[in-house]
């Protein structure tokens, strides 16, 4: 079964996203970052860091009025369903290589169980189905786990970088929102990341965006549908 060096894994993203804001916050001084954060998979294959500017939402904003689904939409409706949009970011494509041995940690977890979960024809006549199938299930539990503790892991990192001040304090802390971000992730799911790593006038305040967020999208695009109850904040 694949294993997890916890402690070094710990170690290394603290030490990289430490690095990783540094060079986010100086290549983008007076752009209005507005979020940062861990971007990840459901089976945290891979991680790399996420972040949200003003000037960056500016851009994805110009870039869909200037297309074709863009054309005659209400600009501040576009901003507002774009502005926690993960793929729309320009800085998206920034934080892919800002986490190199924390993704490669994982990376190499998710070969092991990819080995583990190999079959060899050669016992073929030895098979028992019944227990086969057991240890199977039991090794997809223990992989499960370990994915938890890697989005644990994240969490923590980010925690204590800002127990350390690293992103600042009063006001300028109050701007930001840190986050764990998957390709594929429901707004609850992301709620409940911001409500661990913030203070809760910002997780609110997250949450009201999103909120926003999902309104915007039903208005431009399916403005006959009702927006589902599953991802409204309150």
């Amino acid at each position: 079964m694949a294993e997890l060096d916890s402690s070094l894994l710990q170690s290394t993203l603290h030490a990289e996203l430490r690095a990783a804001w540094k060079a986010v916050h100086a290549a983008h001084a007076g752009e209005g970052v507005y979020g940062f954060g861990v971007l990840t998979t459901d089976s945290a294959s891979t991680l790399a860091v996420m972040a949200f500017s003003e000037k960056g939402l500016d851009a994805a904003v110009a870039r869909v009025l200037a297309s074709k689904r863009g054309q005659g939409r209400e600009p501040a409706l576009v901003r507002r369903n774009l502005r926690w949009s993960v793929a729309d970011s320009p800085l998206h494509d920034e934080g892919t290589d800002l986490l190199p041995e924390s993704n490669l940690l994982v990376q190499e977890l998710e070969a092991e169980a990819d080995e583990d979960d190999g079959f060899d024809a050669d016992d073929a006549d030895d098979f028992d189905e019944d227990a086969e199938f057991d240890d199977i299930e039991d090794e997809g539990e223990e992989l499960d786990t370990l994915v938890d503790e890697v989005f644990e892991l994240a969490v923590e990192a980010l925690r204590d970088l800002d127990e350390e001040g690293v992103f600042g304090s009063g006001a300028e802390r109050e701007r930001l929102v840190l986050g764990v971000w998957k390709a594929d992730q429901s707004n609850l799911e992301r709620h409940d990341f911001a409500r661990m790593l913030n203070p809760p006038a910002v997780a609110r305040r997250f949450g009201a965006e999103m909120n926003a967020g999902n309104r915007a999208f039903y208005q431009l695009y399916l403005p006959e549908e009702a927006l589902p109850e599953d991802d409204v904040f309150e």
